[in-house]
């Protein structure tokens, strides 16, 4: 049977066949496609950039099954910026029943535990039931909140923690989600006390968020798997993002190219029969 036969009659393997192959390539052999960077995303790098030794970052995350594609490729990128950035202090929270699992994960992926110390430059703090008055305690007597860490040491026994009483210790905040906790953060935060915050979102977040971006209530957003991959550029460590984008992109082209060439079939054997 001919190509032209083929694509006449719609033959729906053919196209997966092309499909798995357009997808599995770049997730085996990465392309390296150009990323363009958004000024969302390039604002939250420059944010991360400037922080000085003493500065505190404080990462939230909703994380879960749900959402892993989209926001995981995210936080992990910014946890491999600020594990390079010497002397910056971070403190994890998870604000999702899953989060802690992936919380986990993103920092034995980028070797945490041997890049840094474990309460002196960094902190998990596990996961916080309550929503906004969760993050509202947070931000006003984070002692007050919470007595023990993830792993179930004493805050006042992590030295890092000693000195971090509550929002006006926080250099900046960042929060990974997809649901309206993103919004907490900024009514806890930075209202009260200034504190800087950004968003790592799912696509459909996006343009609730550009509301706050645009009226300069977040310094950035990193958007979807899209942001993720562009951070990852920034960071000059392509990961698992880049070659979702890679295969994204030749899926794209793959569907064109079969759109183009079923049209030219058509015409072409449209005027012979005629």
């Amino acid at each position: 049977m001919s190509l032209r036969e083929a694509l006449r009659r719609g033959y729906k393997q053919i196209i997966y066949l092309c499909l798995f192959i357009a997808i599995a390539v770049p997730l085996v052999n990465p392309i390296g496609l150009p990323v363009p960077i958004d000024k969302t995303t390039l604002g939250v790098y420059n944010k991360l950039e400037s922080l000085k030794p003493g500065d505190v970052a404080v990462i939230g995350n909703t994380i879960g099954a749900a959402i892993y594609a989209e926001v995981y490729p995210q936080y992990v990128a910014v946890l491999e910026h600020l594990f390079r950035k010497e002397g910056v202090k971070i403190i994890l929270v998870d604000h999702g029943t899953e989060a802690p699992i992936f919380t986990q994960r993103a920092l034995n992926e980028i070797n945490a535990y041997n890049r840094k110390k474990y309460g002196e430059d960094f902190v998990h703090l596990g996961y916080i039931a309550g929503g906004e008055a969760a993050i509202a305690g947070l931000c006003r007597d984070i002692h007050g909140l919470l007595k023990v860490d993830y792993f179930g040491n004493q805050l006042t026994d992590l030295p890092m923690m000693k000195n971090i009483v509550d929002a006006r210790n926080y250099s900046v905040v960042l929060t990974f989600t997809a649901s309206a906790d993103s919004q907490f953060w900024l009514n806890q935060a930075y209202a009260p006390y200034g504190t800087p915050v950004a968003f790592g979102l799912t696509a459909v977040k996006v343009p609730d968020a550009y509301a706050y971006y645009t009226a300069g209530q977040i310094f950035g957003i990193i958007e979807s798997l899209k942001g993720a991959a562009q951070y990852e550029v920034l960071i000059k460590r392509p990961g698992m993002a880049a070659k979702g984008m890679d295969a994204q992109s030749l899926a794209h082209l793959l569907y064109i190219g079969l759109l183009l060439l079923c049209n030219i079939t058509y015409f072409v054997g449209g005027r012979k029969r005629s």
